[in-house]
């Protein structure tokens, strides 16, 4: 079999360490939101980041404590809640310098035509839905898509991220080492379960405790589901070629969570041991992605609430066929706990300041 060769960290690994070179003041669009809340909880614990204003149109008004349920008022400086028709009279009065967005699809892209100077003076903006992750890709924008495992380098210099999605960011980091090594074959096929916090907090029948307790369902399966383009993208970016991707996505009853396989052929026979070791060098200057000891796979409880990806890797088929799983929580290394680490980047902190690397299986 022809040893996997090719797969490197890219240089950098690690991001240096050393004092900040500023202090981000923080308003958060979409505060009322799981990926909102998750945020503002990561980064009332952050030495870099400061909450400017919660920002909900359902909320505005009400004490923050009330948004933020999980946190005690009496050891942190909680921001107004306010509605989103306030943030231009905020962002001109120097209030914050900040934006990120927790919004649902559509909404953060709708605003910034609206209100121009929301898109154009932050000075950073990290987008957590799905606005510019296309734009991203496609060029004539700023936005730098923000998965830092792959696309590290541009992150410091960049003023505007594109948080990857959840599904993606488990699936990218499940098949970056064979994409970058240009072995991948043809298409891949990922399964993933997902916990149901990923369709966000908007009350839905589908998502309700009755509907799914017991039980769990398949939707948007083959190539209906919007983040399948975003993996095609990051995929042909990273490979140097189109790789076709089929999705199957499930709902099961657990709060939060995913947990994705990857399938693929690859372009010539891999043993076990060469495709683990290949995995474990790439990723061994990683802070937040963790390759399982062989025969070890990947739970949901071990990550929950922390911005860690475990995965675990082999080979089948006298070794032409790719398998690999990865598991994350969604709302932190699949949303808040990114666009954090993103910010670290960009700011100059150390990457792994103020985000929670052990998960809480209990």
């Amino acid at each position: 079999m022809t040893p996997l060769t090719g797969i490197t960290a890219p240089a950098g690994g690690r991001a240096k360490t050393g004092a900040p070179s500023a202090i981000a003041r923080i308003a958060v669009l979409g505060a009322s939101g799981y990926s909102g809340q998750e945020f503002a909880r990561l980064a009332l614990d952050h030495p870099g980041l400061a909450l400017a204003a919660l920002v909900s149109r359902e909320q505005a008004g009400r004490p923050a404590a009330d948004l933020l349920p999980g946190v005690d008022p009496r050891a942190a400086t909680l921001p107004a809640v306010v509605a989103p028709a306030a943030l231009p009279a905020l962002l001109e009065a120097g209030a914050f310098d900040t934006l990120v967005c927790c919004l649902p699809h559509g909404v953060w892209a709708g605003l910034a035509a609206e209100h121009p100077a929301l898109a154009k003076d932050p000075r950073r903006i990290v987008d957590v839905s799905s606005d510019f992750r296309a734009a991203a890709f496609d060029g004539g924008s700023d936005y730098v898509y923000g998965l830092p495992e792959a696309f590290r380098e541009a992150i410091p210099g960049a003023t505007r991220i594109a948080n990857p999605g959840c599904y993606p960011t488990a699936a990218l980091l499940a098949l970056l080492p064979v994409a970058e090594a240009r072995r991948l074959a043809g298409p891949v096929s990922i399964t993933a379960l997902s916990g149901v916090s990923g369709a966000g907090r908007s009350p839905a029948l589908k998502t309700s405790f009755v509907e799914l307790e017991g039980g769990a369902s398949i939707y948007k399966a083959g190539t209906a589901h919007p983040h399948v383009p975003e993996m095609e993208r990051a995929l042909a970016r990273v490979a140097g070629d189109a790789i076709p991707v089929g999705f199957v996505p499930q709902l099961v009853p657990m709060a939060r969570g995913i947990l994705l396989t990857a399938t693929a052929t690859l372009a010539h026979a891999v043993t076990p041991e060469a495709i683990h070791a290949a995995y474990a060098e790439r990723y061994a200057g990683e802070p937040f992605v963790r390759v399982l000891a062989p025969g070890v796979w990947p739970e949901t409880r071990a990550v929950r609430g922390s911005n860690r990806c475990d995965l675990a890797v082999t080979t089948l088929h006298d070794g032409r066929t790719l398998l690999a799983t990865a598991a994350i929580d969604n709302l932190v290394k699949g949303a808040a706990g990114q666009a954090i680490q993103n910010l670290n980047l960009m700011l100059g902190w150390p990457e792994t300041t103020g985000l929670p690397p052990h998960g809480s299986p209990w």
